[in-house]
């Protein structure tokens, strides 16, 4: 049995001398010893061979999180179209993951004096655990108040706040803003409501276009963040510090627009979310609306890739999706965020919730790569965000 990646590197190095596979035999990616998991020098945790560098100062290995920096660089090798570089934390150079770092003929088993710390380092672990699967925590829906909506982003505050800038994350600046705010149009001396307005980063962008801004938000720590920036750059906000369900100090028919920027989702009582927007927008007003999307963001979700600790996302060959009518709150886990507690339904159910509460749907969009996606990403991530919506985007008008 050949190694998966001896095979994936011959199909474009036809005299490559490939290697047979000793572990994870039986599964999709069995491998050989050098394409194997190495063990960490600082974390002891073992990692797959591309999330792992070596360090000739320090003679050590080590992996992504105990790098002191990381970075993607583009570089056509083998099967590949980049490689990962890290900042060794000893001697603070920076160095290529161990594909690269065989490419270039650099690999420590290749070096006469390292093969057999090499050696020492490939993990004695015979395959990956692939279950029990993981498996996203429900919880039965009268268990969960608003209060455990606003403690969930109260802890994660600081945390989202980090990944920002003035575009937002990456997904935002890269995929989605730019639809959102095509729908949403011209917003030039209007009154415009921001629903779970988070750290103020649309307020902020919207109020620099001329909107008169008004934000309102469930988390106070979000919202203490908020306030903080509009204090640096007085640009006029109103913020308040409420659920998007209970917004009655705000006047009937006042607003000209309103947005609400992956919220919907985080809402126990969205109806109520959305009777209360129908309320306060002028007739002939616009509710925009952006949120995860509910058929690629429910239950046990996920990528399938044949070797589960690969970091390259080009490995991931279909999206699973299950329990996708199950309703109810569930606490989902991204990146380095505490779990976050949200709320699953099926698409159908906003749809007749947007058209029962009186609004008009007016405009629709899944974003997959903005214009500024493609000039700016890499072509591996635009392919990536060409494959699924991650999220959706409605119009709505109030008649």
């Amino acid at each position: 049995m050949n190694c998966y990646y001896c095979d994936e590197i011959k199909s474009t190095a036809p005299e490559y001398t490939d290697s047979p596979a000793r572990f994870d035999l039986g599964s999709a990616a069995p491998r050989c010893s050098k394409h194997w998991r190495y063990v960490c020098s600082m974390c002891d945790t073992a990692n797959h061979f591309m999330s792992t560098a070596f360090c000739p100062s320090g003679r050590n290995f080590f992996c992504s999180r105990c790098a002191t920096d990381v970075r993607q660089e583009a570089g056509e090798f083998w099967a590949w179209q980049y490689f990962f570089g890290f900042r060794s934390p000893w001697s603070g150079e920076w160095v290529p993951t161990l594909d690269r770092a065989e490419f270039n003929g650099e690999h420590p088993i290749s070096i006469d004096g390292e093969r057999a710390a090499t050696r020492l380092a490939i993990s004695k672990e015979e395959y990956i655990v692939r279950y029990p699967e993981k498996r996203t925590l429900w919880r039965p829906e009268h268990e969960v108040t608003e209060a455990d909506v606003q403690a969930s982003w109260n802890t994660n505050a600081e945390r989202w706040d980090s990944m920002y800038d003035d575009d937002g994350d990456r997904n935002r600046r890269y995929q989605s803003d730019e639809p959102m705010l095509a729908l949403l149009g011209d917003v030039e001396s209007m009154n415009v409501l921001d629903v779970g307005s988070g750290n103020g980063y649309l307020s902020r962008k919207l109020a620099r276009s001329g909107a008169s801004m008004t934000g309102v938000e469930i988390a106070s720590r979000m919202l203490e963040i908020a306030a903080e920036r509009e204090h640096q750059e007085h640009l006029g906000i109103t913020y308040h510090h409420a659920s998007a369900s209970e917004m009655d100090f705000l006047e009937d028919s006042t607003f000209d627009k309103a947005v609400s920027n992956y919220v919907l989702m985080d809402i126990k009582d969205y109806v109520g979310a959305l009777n209360q927007v129908f309320r306060i927008l002028k007739s002939g007003g616009h509710f925009v609306a952006v949120f995860s999307h509910p058929c690629f963001a429910s239950g046990p979700a996920g990528w399938v890739v044949p070797a589960p600790d690969t970091p390259r996302s080009e490995e991931r060959f279909a999206y699973r999706v299950d329990t996708y009518f199950q309703r109810g709150p569930y606490y989902g886990v991204w990146g380095n965020l505490d779990p976050v507690l949200s709320f699953h339904r099926p698409l159908r159910d906003y749809w007749r919730a947007f058209e029962e509460t009186g609004f008009v749907v007016d405009g629709f969009d899944e974003p997959s790569v903005a214009e500024r996606g493609r000039r700016e990403l890499p072509p591996w991530r635009v392919q990536e965000a060409l494959r699924i919506p991650y999220s959706c985007i409605f119009r709505l008008k109030k008649p």
